[in-house]
């Protein structure tokens, strides 16, 4: 499994679309060769069985007739009446019923091209009316009877079939009518040709073989198959255990056999096919079925190549480029626009991209305006105990010359020295900074006659929040130079805080001032914007822009920095947002 996560996502997505190609395929072409093979398997047989069941029709058929030419000689009283005096009374065949006899014989034999001769033997006296088509005659029975005598007493008599040589023997014994007593027996010598010709057209295959038994289980005509090599016992015994069964077909040593009785055993017909002729029928089908299974495998592996390699191609060139791009030489992706899941990849990643580097150049700026901040403050701090003692000595003086303000001046400017010449802190809590613009205020004061009044309205929760340190002092400035210098009377200057809803620390500097025109103001708004990097760069700490860089530095997130509103009626507010966020501990 861990290999599998390893590996390329072509390579999953083709390994996935071939398992879920490739095994339904095969199993529904197994499936359907399986059902293939056993449907036409079973339409052979069934073939085979309407085959057997045809010729025992036909053979019913063929005994049929010859029963009815047997008839001949017992449905013609004179005849009859003929046969009856020859065999039982005096043995006498006077000319008139010897002519009689004779002609329905011939007549027999002129119906049907497959008779060779007839033969009506008298039981009692030894003898044989024999006819051919070259003519007739009486002779000895002789050794004919052997075959007939040989039967055993059990077996019918009315229809019998025997084999000799060449010829097949069909005999019928006629009976006396009051005592059932058989006197005559009348025998056809047939030609075999006509029974094989039957069994030849039954024949499908040449492997097939068909034989035909009389009822002492004597094979009488046969049509064996060309791989036919089965023992004669074993046949007997398959041809006996299906005889006597119920069951009239069965597969035994590899071959399939169908067993037929017909005109109640006076015949037997056994069929027999291999089993692998059946198979060798079903060859084309499967091997059809299995060909357009593979070309199916194949098309599916095919498909699922092309399609994996055109699903993963945009993701793998994605993947390419995030691996070579350098965030210096990057102008953006060289991809194509796409509006689906990987269009969103693509975008995101580009959009990560331009983020970067926007963080890195903000942290960079921030890197840069710290080395200059340290730069300036060693400048600053040639001897800064010599500037401190400086302002206490000049307010020593001022108390000496009795000059309180001078005096209070003075503190003021020191602690303001102190503070912003202190770089250990880059963020300080706005207790500090609003104490460092009370002490700016209080010389502005002095320097505008005490028309200055600071309003501090700070939510409790707020002063112990860190912020940049010297944001507030840039903003009071502002309100001097641009609100109050022409404004008549008191000037109000009101410093607020508080946490809004979204945990953020929101500061307002508003003035009672002259304000802004709507012109003016977007003029304002747009230099704070536009001015950021310039004031960064600059390394000015004087002005909004300033206090909105550095506070985007910290935080990039929308909303955050300095936002100004103003009117000639109101005044002007400049509003400062950022994340509340508190030293630890606290």
């Amino acid at each position: 499994m861990t290999r599998f996560r390893n590996i390329s996502i072509r390579k999953k997505i083709l390994v996935s679309m071939l398992a879920f190609t490739l095994i339904p395929i095969l199993l529904v072409s197994i499936v359907a060769i399986t059902i293939t093979y056993k449907t036409m398997r079973d339409q052979l047989i069934y073939d085979h069985r309407m085959s057997s069941g045809w010729l025992q029709d036909r053979l019913a058929v063929e005994n049929s007739d010859m029963m009815d030419r047997f008839y001949e000689f017992e449905v013609d009283k004179d005849v009859k009446a003929d046969i009856l005096r020859w065999c039982t009374q005096d043995g006498s065949l006077d000319y008139s019923a010897r002519w009689r006899i004779i002609t329905v014989m011939n007549t027999v034999i002129s119906m049907d091209s497959n008779i060779n001769s007839i033969e009506l033997f008298n039981m009692a006296e030894n003898e044989v009316l024999i006819a051919e088509r070259s003519g007739a005659r009486v002779d000895e029975s002789g050794e004919r009877l052997t075959q007939w005598e040989q039967r055993g007493d059990a077996l019918q008599s009315n229809q019998a079939f025997l084999r000799s040589g060449n010829e097949i023997l069909a005999c019928h014994q006629i009976h006396r009518f009051d005592d059932k007593q058989p006197i005559a027996l009348v025998v056809f010598h047939l030609r075999p040709y006509h029974l094989e010709g039957i069994l030849d057209e039954i024949k499908t295959v040449p492997e097939e073989t068909i034989l035909v038994f009389n009822d002492q289980n004597e094979v009488m005509v046969a049509d064996y198959g060309t791989d036919w090599n089965m023992d004669t016992g074993l046949v007997e015994g398959i041809r006996r255990e299906l005889a006597e069964g119920d069951r009239k077909e069965a597969s035994y040593d590899d071959q399939f056999w169908f067993y037929r009785s017909v005109s109640g055993g006076k015949m037997q017909i056994l069929l027999t096919i291999p089993n692998q002729t059946i198979v060798d029928a079903l060859f084309p089908t499967v091997a059809s079925s299995i060909f357009v299974a593979i070309i199916a495998v194949l098309a599916s592996v095919v498909c699922s190549v092309v399609y994996s390699k055109a699903i993963s191609r945009p993701i793998r060139d994605l993947s390419e480029e995030m691996k070579t791009i350098t965030l210096n030489e990057y102008s953006g992706s060289t991809l194509e626009s796409r509006e689906d899941e990987i269009g969103i990849l693509q975008d995101s990643f580009n959009h990560m991209i331009t983020r970067n580097k926007e963080l890195i150049a903000q942290q960079y700026q921030a890197k840069l305006e710290k080395r200059n901040a340290q730069l300036r403050a060693l400048q600053a701090q040639i001897n800064p105990h010599f500037m401190y003692n400086t302002l206490q000595v000049i307010g020593g003086m001022a108390l000496e010359k009795d000059a309180p303000e001078v005096y209070s001046v003075t503190l003021a400017l020191s602690d303001i020295m102190r503070y912003s010449l202190n770089f250990s802190k880059e963020m300080v809590c706005l207790e500090e900074e609003v104490e460092y613009l009370k002490s700016y205020v209080m010389i502005q004061n002095e320097r505008f006659g005490g028309k200055v009044q600071l309003k501090l309205d700070l939510e409790p929760g707020t002063l112990k929040c860190l912020i940049p340190k010297l944001i507030l002092q840039p903003l009071a400035e502002n309100s001097f130079e641009h609100g109050l210098l022409e404004k008549a009377g008191d000037w109000i200057l009101t410093v607020e805080s508080h946490i809004t809803s979204d945990g953020e620390l929101l500061i307002c500097v508003r003035d009672n001032g002259i304000g802004f025109d709507s012109e003016r103001l977007k003029q304002i708004r747009e230099k704070i914007e536009n001015d950021t990097v310039k004031a960064l760069r600059s390394g000015s700490h004087i002005g909004l822009a300033n206090v909105h860089a550095r506070i985007k530095l910290r935080s990039a997130k929308e909303g955050h920095g300095v936002s100004i509103d103003s009117s000639p009626e109101t005044g002007t507010t400049v509003s400062v947002r950022m994340q509340a966020l508190y030293e630890e501990g606290e």
